[in-house]
């Protein structure tokens, strides 16, 4: 499903103290006035979550001035150890935010233009979410693109197998999954049908280890809970 935004029209002005500013729709991402100023305060009003994680997520980059300013604050509070990751549906402007070179890149990693089935499919972000690092949402952005920010934030993983298989791209996980009801799902397939199984491959125990880890995970989460 592609959940990413309609761009009907795009271009940059330059605000009254000579910064650039990307209009999408319309809409001003930036201050027209002082971006610098409206960025500042923005990150200023986070400090309290800032002091407490040293990992952050960002909705919304636009042309990056919150982002450095949260480099800034995560440099003062936590020197070179921290993480910044940033979510931007929109591929045009982060493209033209690198090449106008206004983005400090220090520990920052941009995702832009993808799915929110795209980027629940990169290991990485994922474990960087399990994390709960603190969360700054870039309000013009948001407002912009809020349906997307929703399905982002709200997103559910595919439950069947049939669906489940489409996410991988190894070949052997692929073909094993195959051996299982397409429409049933992860907890019928590996929790009830695998355990009958009357001879087991090597894959067989590789899932049965897999079910193990995800029965003790929840048993710790809810022990914190």
């Amino acid at each position: 499903m592609n959940n990413l935004p309609i761009i009907s029209s795009y271009e940059v002005k330059t605000s009254r103290t000579e910064q650039k500013v990307p209009v999408v729709n319309g809409v001003h991402l930036h201050s027209i006035y002082n971006p610098f100023k409206e960025a500042e305060n923005l990150i200023n009003s986070s400090l309290d979550s800032l002091k407490g994680k040293n990992e952050v997520l960002i909705l919304g980059l636009g042309f990056g001035y919150h982002v450095n300013f949260a480099i800034e604050k995560l440099t003062e509070l936590y020197g070179n150890n921290f993480k910044i990751i940033v979510i931007e549906p929109n591929h045009q402007v982060h493209q033209d935010c690198l090449n106008l070179d206004l983005l400090n890149k220090k520990n920052v990693l941009v995702y832009s233009g993808f799915t929110a089935q795209e980027l629940y499919r990169d290991l990485d972000l994922i474990h960087f979410l399990l994390r709960k690092p603190a969360m700054i949402a870039h309000p013009a952005s948001f407002n912009l693109y809020q349906m997307y920010f929703k399905t982002f934030l709200t997103f559910e993983a595919p439950t069947q197998m049939d669906d489940i298989s489409k996410l991988t791209e190894v070949r052997e996980v692929k073909n094993y999954l195959k051996n299982f009801e397409p429409k049933s799902t992860f907890t019928e397939s590996f929790y009830n049908q695998l355990p009958q199984k009357e001879e087991f491959n090597t894959m067989d125990f590789l899932a049965m280890a897999l079910v193990e880890m995800t029965k003790r995970s929840g048993e710790k989460v809810g022990d914190v809970e």
